[in-house]
């Protein structure tokens, strides 16, 4: 197996156009849009320990996006994952990783179209008094047509597509510091934060969490949907391969964006049940971050429609990342023989993988118009139904690979996790950091969560994995026969 990867179909390779700024765009903006559509759906669950639930599922995302950090800075190619379980244990895992990524970016398309048409709706009907965005089929054809958009943007060039993460970003930090400068100091002096303590307390004493008082199962259920608040720390390493200097801007890019995120979410969460009643946020789940903005002293009266509009921004970026990650994954994936190799084919003119943009991102707008008659909510969560199953299990195997790829090849450069120790294996002491063991347990922890808890996820999750090893050992044998023909 090659230690680099072959160049692309037509021997075009990417172009390096991502500076830091950009590489940690990337990665905020997929994770950070989370924040933006979960928070309702957590509370529904969680009630007032939705903060709780966030940090627990932050475990999984700060452990696994260092390993991702390292490996990315030892192998800064494209594909991510994929390419390093490839590398710790051999083409089928690879492939299982790089499918399972696949999954979910499909999804993340789908899924923030879906709520930037959401922000968007909720603007049009304040402002309007029009709902039309928000019903059947308006709502999923909308959606379709943004994320047509973005297919002519990034096939054009990363270097666009990169530029519209940045801006995007960088008001969604603005808007959020603005949320912490009034919020936080408000909460204090009201003492809504101390009574948020004792309902914290409550709660886990009478087993009483979200709406009827449901038990340990809703909290269960409520950290496996905070996982997905954290799916998309992966996006900066899937862009290795086109950032510049990747060595030194990939893990600084994943460091302070797992950083900011994790700050983003908590102290976000915990404006959602203390300067509200947590019930508000979750009755509005489209736009949950709207009615906490509303609340802000002083600012609260017009400050709801910035975030409305920020909120849609953001989310398009994430889908703009959705496209960038499924794309690159797939790329990879037929550069490396998992998948058809034409599916590598890159523009000539543009440098970017045409083939892979379009495809997923078509289907992406099929899940949306082979649902066009649901009505809103239910279409959103459907499709939230499906998010993470795969990339949990890509996660796990990423940590595993950070332990394997440490014994496997010692002497590689790059930069190094935290947290080492000697770990001894055939006759020789290895250094490990003990981060993507807590980072495998974790994931695998909350990945149970959602097979046991999310019907929906676990039956089209194990149909997609079903279909595509199928396809993967249907393609190995055509190639073989190939092979054999040629000789």
């Amino acid at each position: 197996m090659a230690s680099q990867p072959e160049v692309a179909e037509n021997g075009t390779e990417l172009r390096r156009d991502i500076g830091s700024w950009g590489s940690f765009s990337m990665g905020f903006a997929d994770v950070g849009a989370d924040i933006f559509i979960a928070l309702g759906v957590i509370a529904s669950f969680a009630g007032a320990t939705s903060p709780i639930a966030l940090l627990i599922a932050a475990i999984t995302y700060v452990c696994t996006g260092l390993c991702y950090a390292e490996l990315a800075t030892a192998y800064p190619v494209a594909g991510g994952g994929q390419y390093y379980t490839l590398k710790a244990f051999g083409k089928v895992h690879g492939f299982i990783t790089g499918w399972g990524l696949m999954l979910d970016y499909t999804i993340d398309i789908a899924l923030f179209a879906l709520a930037t048409v959401g922000y968007l709706g909720f603007i049009l009907k304040t402002e309007l008094n029009n709902n039309i965005l928000l019903a059947p089929p308006y709502y999923a054809v909308a959606s379709v047509i943004l994320i047509v958009a973005l297919i002519l943007i990034n096939i054009v060039g990363i270097k666009h597509s990169s530029r519209l993460n940045e801006s995007v970003v960088f008001a969604s930090l603005l808007t959020v510091s603005v949320f912490f400068l009034f919020g936080i100091p408000s909460i204090i002096a009201s003492g809504s934060i101390y009574r948020w303590i004792g309902d914290v307390y409550s709660s886990f004493v009478n087993a009483s969490f979200g709406f009827n008082g449901q038990g340990y199962f809703a909290f269960a259920y409520a950290v496996s949907i905070a996982s997905a608040s954290y799916i998309g720390i992966e996006s900066i390493s899937q862009a290795a391969e086109e950032t510049k200097k990747p060595s030194m801007t990939v893990p600084r890019a994943t460091k302070a964006a797992i950083l900011s995120v994790i700050l983003v979410a908590v102290l976000l969460s915990l404006l959602s049940v203390t300067i509200v009643p947590w019930q508000v946020v979750a009755e509005n789940s489209q736009a949950p971050a709207v009615p906490i903005a509303e609340k802000l002293p002083l600012i609260g009266s017009y400050f709801g429609f910035v975030v409305a509009v920020v909120g849609a921004l953001i989310c398009y970026v994430s889908t703009n990342t959705g496209v960038i990650g499924v794309s690159r994954v797939t790329y990879s994936m037929g550069r490396l023989s998992l998948l058809p190799r034409n599916l590598s084919r890159v523009s000539r003119r543009f440098r970017t993988p045409y083939v892979t943009i379009t495809v997923f991102s078509l289907v992406a707008c099929l899940i949306l118009l082979t649902n066009l008659a649901l009505p809103g909510g239910m279409l959103l969560q459907l499709v939230t139904s499906l998010y993470n199953f795969g990339a949990l299990i890509a996660y796990m195997y990423v940590n595993l690979a950070a332990i394997v790829l440490r014994i496997k090849e010692p002497s590689r450069k790059g930069w190094t996790m935290p947290l080492n120790f000697n770990l001894p294996y055939r006759g020789r002491k290895y250094s490990v950091s003990v981060i993507p063991f807590i980072g495998f347990i974790s994931s695998a922890v909350v990945w149970f969560f959602i097979v046991g808890l999310h019907q929906t996820g676990r039956l089209i999750g194990t149909l997609w994995f079903g279909i595509g090893l199928s396809l993967y050992f249907a393609y190995q044998y055509y190639r073989r026969r190939k092979e054999l023909g040629k000789q």
